[in-house]
């Protein structure tokens, strides 16, 4: 429907690609916010995605409930961009001591703030157009 559109968002996971978040990192990222957003389709293609990449569904399902993992640095990752995602990118200091203290350095919250943006398009296109789910479904 808009090739420029579609062109742009792969321009940023080209980007996200060569970044310095790993490709859980950019799962977990992508599926806290599709769960924070209520988008059927992305939760569900970002949980078998993160599968994919390693991310056992225990876990998953830990992140969809906004539970605890008991890893300490995903924890921090989770609770960040919830944060963002229910405040519009409202953090306070404490919020951004508390990401960097977890080891994400300057540039990985900037890699965070482009996979939050794309995600947030890809989330609102999705709803928009109330996209067809065509993952495994979300337990």
């Amino acid at each position: 429907m808009a090739p420029a559109a579609l062109k742009a968002v792969l321009a940023a996971d080209t980007v996200l690609a060569s970044g310095g978040l790993t490709k859980s990192d950019k799962e977990i990222i992508k599926l806290v916010i599709s769960e924070a957003a209520g988008c059927d389709y992305c939760v569900a293609a970002h949980s078998h995605l993160a599968k994919l990449v390693g991310l056992a569904p225990e876990v998953l399902k830990q992140i969809r409930d906004g539970q605890p993992t008991g890893d300490a640095q995903r924890d921090a990752l989770v609770a960040f961009v919830d944060k963002l995602a229910r405040t519009s990118g409202t953090i306070s200091h404490k919020d951004f001591v508390a990401i960097k203290a977890a080891g994400y350095s300057d540039a990985q919250l900037v890699d965070i703030s482009l996979a939050f943006a794309t995600t947030v398009f890809t989330n609102v296109f999705n709803r928009i157009n109330d996209t067809e789910i065509d993952f495994p479904a979300v337990a």
